[in-house]
């Protein structure tokens, strides 16, 4: 089965509150972006209607004519969008996840896509979020690429890798 990137509320109005290590994590989004085309994969940004007030996509990520934008009202990318049926469409069973809101977004998006049997890659050093009261966005990120390594959810899994080392099979 062939891979599509899903780049998850990359989007101005959340970058601007500072998310950690925002240089290095727009840096790491952008490996498997380059590496996209190559392969023939699409890349999917995902976009949170409830962003505000600014909820364009920032322009420090490269954004080629054929790539699709989904828009959200939700932290799930498939609730209530036609993500699923876009990639069941073109035959896409393998997914790279990355961007921001690690703790909602980005976890209810893997956990939703494996559990709907596509085999999810999170890229571990290209995902962040913002930090919590008991938290902080490094035990955050920590936490979640923990517990979402060899995540199985039925035909479904989640593993975790560099970015520059998801594949695109």
């Amino acid at each position: 089965m062939a891979t599509a990137l899903l780049v998850i509320d990359m989007q101005v109005g959340l970058l601007d509150e500072g998310p950690w290590q925002e240089n290095p994590l727009l840096e790491h989004v952008s490996i498997p972006i380059r590496r996209a085309p190559s392969a023939s994969s699409p890349v999917i940004f995902i976009c949170d209607t409830r962003v505000e007030p600014d909820s364009q996509i920032t322009s420090s990520l490269e954004r080629k004519p054929g790539d699709v934008a989904i828009h959200k009202d939700f932290c799930d990318s498939f609730l209530g969008t036609p993500l699923h049926a876009r990639l069941q469409e073109a035959s896409l069973g393998n997914l790279i996840v990355c961007g921001m809101q690690t703790d909602c977004r980005i976890d209810m998006t893997c956990r939703r896509a494996a559990s709907l049997g596509y085999q999810v890659q999170l890229a571990s050093d290209a995902h962040s979020t913002l930090d919590q009261e008991h938290l902080s966005v490094a035990e955050i990120v920590a936490h979640h690429n923990r517990i979402l390594l060899n995540f199985p959810a039925g035909s479904g899994h989640i593993d975790v890798v560099p970015a520059a080392e998801a594949s695109f099979p």
